[in-house]
Parts: structure tokens; C-alpha cells; sequence
């Protein structure tokens, strides 16, 4: 067997109900960071029981959706209510379920636009190297030279080892803000694609994700004040929070989206504190990648 045959096998396509829900509240409480543009944003609000969302938020507090959702997929495909059964936590259990009925509609509506995506995501794979296959999803996603790590392209980048992996799982997501999100629970990396954008290769008109995702973070009044707060100094969110006059939390929320555009990075920790500085080089590259998708030169 060959190091690509080896790889491929570890690569593994199909729509995971439970960790798309996972991925739903994430974006659904965190709007400061993925904004409510995505049209099922509202219509699931709308439809939400009132505190149910808070009510997540603090059962969650010290659990990974993610990797609940993960074990119980693991224990066997059985219906969503089914598998929240199983969950020890049974307050937690009948609240997800209760967001499961409101989002369950969005799911059913894009069953057909999924099982395409699959289908044609499932033909590339089985025809073209591995390596190629997990990057051509986004931009933000990159091999070393010597095709032994993946670059992901998250704040200064991260590079995952592909030997310290035993499963690669894409999914196409209903409720991805990303083109790509990825996420990772120890020798599993997981890929959420937007399957719209996953079923044919990215065109090349189509502006890189890397520089949406930096023009996004930029076009907030709230970000580009803690940029300013960063440009000259590092300083931590507690103190961010009390010059803007906002909650901590808001802040926290807001520079997660800035790290995850690479415009802002953590620096050092004093205490409990994590100190945060600008990346001016980062900036700079923003509008030369902005002249050179409008084919001019800086």
C-alpha cells in the first residue's frame, strides 16, 4: 500500500446530523463573530423557545458539543432524538433536543443539495491525490513540501501533523459560515464545507477565502476600535473591554474572529491575563492580496 492509498483511506465523506447541530449553536450564539448573514440564522431565532439558547450556553459551559457529539456518533447511526438519549446529562439532553426540532427543517431542506455534494466530493477523492483533495476545499488549507503536515491556515497558522491522525472527516454542513471550518478532537481533524462551494472546484474568479474571512473581521466598528487598541500596545481583553466600555465577553467573542483572520495574536500571559498585539504584516498582505484579485499591481 502507498503513503497516498494510506492517506486516503483516512479520509472518510458524510453528513453528521450531530456535529452540525454542534456547529449550528456555535455560530447561532457567537453572532460578534460570525455575524447573522446566513439566511437560517433568523428563521431558526424566530423559532427558538425564549432562554433556550442561554439555557445551552450554560449547560455547555464545561462540555465540547463537539465531542459529545463525536462519542455518540461513534456509538452507532441511530436518529438524532435517539442518540441525545444517551447522553448522561439529561437536562442537556432535552435541550439540544428541543433545538434539534427547530433546526431539523433546515437539515430535511438541504438533503438533496448534500447527498449531491457527497456524491461528487466522493468521485474527487476516489480520482485524485489525497493531498489535492483536502486543499482544494479552501485557500485556507495548505500541505508542507514534503506532504507530511497540513497547514491550517487559523491567527500565525497551525500545522497538523498527518501522522498523528487516524481520521480525516469532511462534512458538508448546512449551517457552515465558512467555506471551510475545521475543528479537532485528537487524532480526529474534522472539515465543515458549505457544500454549494464544495461540489465543483473553487473557480478561479472566486476571491480567496483568507481574504473574505480578513475583509469580514475588518468590517465591524467594534473590531477595527480593538485594532487600534493593539496597533501600539498589547494589551489584554479585561483592559480592552473597560476603554470601549463593553462587556468582556463581546470582546473575547470579537477577537476571535480577529486571530482567526490572523490580523490580531496572542503575545504572552501575565497571570490570568493574555496579552494581544496586532499583525501589521498581516494587514499589509490584506490589500496586496486585494490588489492582485483585481489584477493590480501595488
Amino acid at each position: 500500500m502507498t503513503k497516498q492509498d494510506a492517506l486516503s483511506q483516512r479520509i472518510h465523506l458524510g453528513y453528521s446530523a450531530l456535529l452540525d447541530l454542534a456547529l449550528s449553536i456555535l455560530v447561532i450564539q457567537n453572532p460578534e463573530r460570525f455575524g447573522t448573514a446566513a439566511p437560517w440564522v433568523p428563521r431558526v431565532q424566530a423559532k427558538l423557545p425564549d432562554g433556550l439558547l442561554d439555557e445551552l450556553r450554560i449547560l455547555t459551559e464545561e462540555a465540547d458539543l463537539f465531542e459529545l457529539a463525536h462519542q455518540l456518533e461513534r456509538e452507532g447511526p441511530v436518529p438524532v432524538p435517539d442518540a441525545l438519549a444517551r447522553l448522561a446529562n439529561q437536562d442537556l439532553a432535552r435541550a439540544l433536543l428541543q433545538y434539534w426540532e427547530v433546526i431539523s427543517p433546515e437539515v430535511a431542506a438541504h438533503t438533496g443539495l448534500i447527498t449531491q455534494s457527497l456524491q461528487a466530493e466522493s468521485v474527487r477523492l476516489a480520482t485524485t491525490d489525497p493531498l489535492n483533495f483536502m486543499t482544494h476545499f479552501s485557500d485556507r488549507v495548505s500541505v508542507t513540501g514534503d506532504g507530511h503536515d497540513l497547514l491550517l491556515e487559523w491567527g500565525k497558522g497551525m500545522r497538523v501533523p498527518l501522522s498523528e491522525l487516524t481520521r480525516i472527516q469532511f462534512i458538508p454542513s448546512v449551517f457552515s459560515p465558512r467555506r471551510l471550518m475545521f475543528y479537532r478532537l485528537g487524532a480526529v481533524q474534522l472539515f465543515f464545507y458549505a457544500p454549494q462551494l464544495g461540489i465543483t472546484a473553487v473557480l478561479d474568479d472566486e476571491p480567496p477565502e483568507s481574504m473574505t474571512l480578513g475583509f469580514s473581521a475588518l468590517a465591524d466598528t467594534t473590531r477595527l476600535k480593538l485594532l487600534r487598541l493593539v496597533a501600539t500596545h498589547d494589551l489584554p481583553a479585561q483592559e480592552m473591554a473597560q476603554r470601549l466600555a463593553v462587556n468582556e465577553s463581546t470582546v473575547s467573542r470579537h477577537l476571535r474572529l480577529l486571530v482567526e483572520a490572523g490580523l490580531v495574536g496572542r503575545v504572552r500571559n501575565e497571570g490570568k491575563h493574555i496579552f494581544y498585539s496586532l499583525h501589521a504584516s498581516r494587514v499589509e498582505r490584506l490589500v496586496t492580496e486585494l490588489l492582485s484579485y483585481l489584477g493590480r499591481q501595488r
